[in-house]
């Protein structure tokens, strides 16, 4: 090719990149992490009612789970409200030293509607097929700590690049990342 070709190609082509608009650049996805050792593996049967019921199998007519199983708490509740209620006294109750004060909310829908968990328990990757909740995150509310949300089961690839330092919420998880997560961690 001749010189001048070249050359003008070359302008052509930082021109094409330097116009493209910030929605349409392909964004840093991070680090790709490996699969965690530190993972709870217990299945995730809850009180509800009186009842035993398996998370990973249906919720039937619950709506809202407190998960905090250092402190031997997996319970369920038919509304939101009354979870409140339990979880209110759940830090006079239980021992959770190994929780964090305030918990991790993960919520089915946009704008913190649909079913809710609650996790407190730290230190550990919780895989949300457990709680039949995997890819089914859609917005969420940070407790007192640090929290990881993972694109797959015990930690393992790419990790919510938003903010989840501690006292934070999202209504709407950034693009591509609703109903992804597979797995939690608090810190």
């Amino acid at each position: 090719m001749k010189p001048r070709l070249l050359i003008s190609l070359f302008i052509s082509a930082a021109a094409l990149t330097v116009a493209l608009p910030a929605y349409a650049q392909v964004p840093d996805k991070g680090t790709f992490h490996e699969p965690s050792a530190q993972v709870e593996s217990r299945p995730a049967i809850a009180d509800f009612e009186g009842t035993k019921i398996d998370l990973a199998k249906g919720w039937g007519e619950a709506k809202a789970c407190i998960v905090a199983r250092e402190a031997g708490v997996l319970e369920c509740f038919r509304s939101a409200q009354a979870m409140e209620l339990r979880s209110n006294t759940l830090s006079a109750t239980d021992s959770i030293a190994a929780s964090c004060s305030s918990p991790l909310r993960l919520y089915e829908h946009g704008n913190y509607g649909g079913r809710q968990l609650r996790f407190y328990d730290r230190g550990y990757w919780q895989n949300l097929a457990n709680y039949g909740f995997d890819n089914q995150l859609s917005s969420y509310i940070t407790g007192a700590c640090y929290a990881h949300l993972a694109e797959h089961t015990n930690g393992a690839g790419y990790w919510y690049p938003g903010y989840t330092g501690p006292n934070h919420g999202e209504p709407y998880l950034s693009a591509g990342w609703n109903d992804r997560v597979s797995s939690i961690k608090i810190d």
